[in-house]
């Protein structure tokens, strides 16, 4: 019985022709093209077992290197339940592409005697990254950096190292001073002997090139390479790979047994420095590259297959694939069209509970273009009794300082004695109060009110004290308010996003971005009738984001975190113009004729409506934060899949059902063009006619 033999009969491993060419490649470099739902995972870890056990490779000579550590713990877990029995002795190392850096690392610091110190993920530390690059930025430009400025920072650095750019003056960025931030932080981690995260990358990159004897050490003992999501790589990845495969005079050999599996329709982490044309151009990187495609999907109904792989063909910078499944004909995707944003919310809440009823271990993901979406989703979910969870939330919404200025607002309201609410608000509602009144209140003291205290003050103008009683009264008023008119009379009659639109005209901070937090707030102040209940409630919703529930069926994701996965239910929501693509891709591809960003967005996209195994909605609100909305250019390229598959598939005699007259047959197609198909269908001897794109469209009708 052969090694395939053995997989079936033992683990229950069939893999298809596709998958035993590129497990039985050997020699040289290869680009296994791994579509959606394909087996990826299955081919790296049978071509490893097929390495050791048929072509007698040492496990220790095998490395194979992973995106991130969960794919890495995956990956290693699989091997060891399927062939820990049959390979004995030393083990594979699978190791994410950092931890092998890492490993690099500190073979030179053992070799010099010196010793740096790790700067990310304990923070803690006072040598934490997030701390040294806060009093940087303060020490340069005078200010101190947000959150959110914060971790545009960290990710600008991050593309340096990443892409290996040398003229950092060049660099495009909205952080101000970035180039003297930027040098300022390596010398600070330099004189301390300090390495971050990237720099694993970097100091490994720069080791392997000027110590030949590391280099012959890991290009020794690894003569055997894998590479998983290939597509993710960074160039300063992609130099280190050439540098551990070749050329054989550096190395200590002359073959170069790489085996990258990538798809480059699931590049999705430009903004981390990762590029598409490194494995599009991979024969330039590895002559005599072998080409393997992994186009079956075991994964989603033949829908959404169809669907997907014929939407990513509207990218040009790409491999031709021609992907199938063995999956049958189910549901194609829903396209939803909400008034608002809480039609949205009630339209979600009310399938997640459709599919949980007719299914209990049904898997749902609820999946946004930003982070910020998950507020008021989680929001809905909880208030609805819906358990779920997060999948690598990363969000500083209520920590914003916007969002605590709003809120200091209302907190102020309630208790006008509360200094700390009205020392972040008294210069940002147009009511011209000074420090110096603010002073003078700490100073004389005050019972009910800090205005109290600055009334105190006998040498204010009579229009300054009508102007504070008038606040003081304001601020009594609006206690009362029902939450969602109290943040209007923020906006409106305080006119604070007046001072927030000149704070962001001068710090190049994105006001779009601000009011968008704003609408968050609105949206969550709707089922609130008093402010306490409603600061109570962020507070909830706040504490449920960062402990949610890890038992339930339904998770919460942005698309990029979602990348991997795969549930029987997927929605995608907010998909709009705005946040998927974003205006800047859509005007930079039709001004400048510049792709690049679109594309990846539409990528993005791809790999949201793929991790769908049998239901898949898109879901856009026609108006958001009281402004009306695009849906996402996205949901038209889907459908005009849906409509050309509907174009060459009808014919007189199909089967459809309607959602009022119920079964029926097309008894004739009266009218055929590209933007309408008129169609005549029998109802049990009445004929009616439909236009049937327009029907199908809107879920009316349902061809058998």
């Amino acid at each position: 019985m052969g090694f395939f033999g053995v997989l079936e009969k033992n683990y229950k491993i069939n893999l298809n022709n596709q998958q035993k060419e590129a497990v039985t490649h050997t020699r040289g470099p290869a680009l296994v093209l791994a579509g959606p739902g394909s087996g990826k995972t299955t081919v790296i870890v049978s071509r490893t077992a097929y390495l050791i056990l048929e072509l007698k490779i040492k496990p220790e000579n095998i490395l194979t290197l992973t995106f991130n550590r969960a794919a890495k713990i995956e990956m290693e877990k699989r091997f060891n339940r399927v062939f820990s029995d049959l390979i004995s002795g030393k083990k594979v190392r699978f190791s994410t592409f950092h931890s092998f850096c890492n490993l690099v690392v500190k073979d030179y610091e053992k070799m010099q005697g010196k010793y740096l110190s790790r700067i990310e993920g304990n923070e803690e530390s006072k040598n934490n990254k997030r701390l040294i690059l806060k009093e940087i930025y303060e020490n340069i430009n005078g200010s101190r950096i947000n959150d959110d400025q914060l971790e545009n920072l960290i990710n600008d650095i991050g593309i340096i190292k990443n892409k290996m750019i040398k003229n950092i003056q060049e660099f495009e960025t909205n952080i101000k001073n970035f180039s003297r931030i930027y040098n300022s932080y390596e010398e600070y981690k330099k004189a301390n002997l300090l390495m971050d995260f990237d720099d694993m990358l970097t100091f490994a990159y720069v080791i392997l090139k000027k110590f030949p004897s590391i280099l012959k050490k890991y290009t020794g003992r690894y003569t055997f390479i894998q590479v998983d999501e290939g597509q993710d790589l960074s160039k300063i990845q992609f130099e280190i790979l050439k540098l551990l495969t070749g050329p054989g005079d550096l190395a200590g050999f002359k073959e170069k047994n790489i085996f990258i599996v990538a798809d480059d329709d699931q590049s999705i982490y430009g903004f981390r420095g990762a590029e598409p044309e490194y494995i599009l151009n991979v024969e330039k990187q590895f002559g005599g590259c072998s080409f393997y495609y992994l186009n079956n999907n075991y994964r989603s109904t033949a829908n959404i297959v169809h669907v997907s792989s014929n939407f990513i063909k509207n990218n040009t910078r790409r491999y031709e694939k021609k992907h199938s499944t063995c999956n049958e004909y189910k549901y194609d995707p829903f396209i939803i069209e909400a008034r608002d944003q809480t039609a949205q919310y009630n339209f979600i809440v009310d399938k997640v509970n459709e599919h949980l009823s007719k299914k209990r271990d049904s898997t749902i993901a609820l999946l946004y273009r930003n982070n910020i979406s998950s507020i008021p989703l989680a929001e809905a979910l909880d208030r609805n009794g819906i358990a779920f969870n997060v999948k690598q939330n990363k969000l500083f919404f209520f920590n914003h300082w916007a969002v605590q200025d709003i809120l200091a607002f209302l907190k102020f309201s309630l208790d006008q004695t509360d200094i700390d609410s009205f020392s972040r608000i008294y210069y940002k509602m147009n009511r011209y109060i000074s420090k110096a009144m603010l002073e003078y209140a700490l100073k004389a003291g005050y019972k009910n009110s800090v205005i109290d205290g600055i009334l105190k003050d006998s040498d204010l103008e009579t229009y300054r004290k009508m102007t504070l009683l008038n606040v003081k009264s304001e601020f009594k008023k609006l206690s009362k308010k029902k939450p969602f008119d109290a943040l209007n009379y923020i906006e409106k009659n305080f006119n604070y996003f007046g001072y927030v639109k000149e704070y962001c005209d001068g710090t190049g901070l994105f006001y779009d971005y601000i009011y968008s937090l704003f609408g968050v707030l609105k949206v969550m102040a709707l089922k609130c009738k008093k402010i306490t209940d409603y600061l109570e409630r962020i507070e909830e919703v706040k504490e449920l984001l960062e402990n949610p529930s890890s038992e339930s069926r339904v998770t919460i994701s942005t698309i990029h975190s979602s990348k991997g996965l795969e549930y029987d239910c997927v929605m995608m929501l907010d998909m709009l113009n705005t946040e998927l693509p974003g205006e800047s891709a859509i005007d930079l591809a039709r001004e400048e004729n510049k792709a690049e960003l679109l594309e990846e967005e539409r990528r993005l996209f791809y790999v949201g409506i793929t991790r769908a195994k049998e239901y898949l909605y898109l879901i856009y609100p026609n108006f958001r934060n009281g402004f009306k909305e695009e849906r996402t250019i996205f949901i038209d390229e889907v459908l005009e899949c849906m409509r050309v598959k509907t174009l060459n598939d009808i014919a007189e005699g199909m089967i459809v059902n309607h959602k009022h007259f119920g079964k029926g047959v097309i008894a004739a197609i009266l009218e055929e063009n590209k933007d309408k198909v008129i169609v005549e269908i029998d109802f049990n001897g009445v004929r009616r006619k439909f236009d049937l794109i327009m029907c199908l469209e809107k879920g009316i009708l349902k061809i058998y």
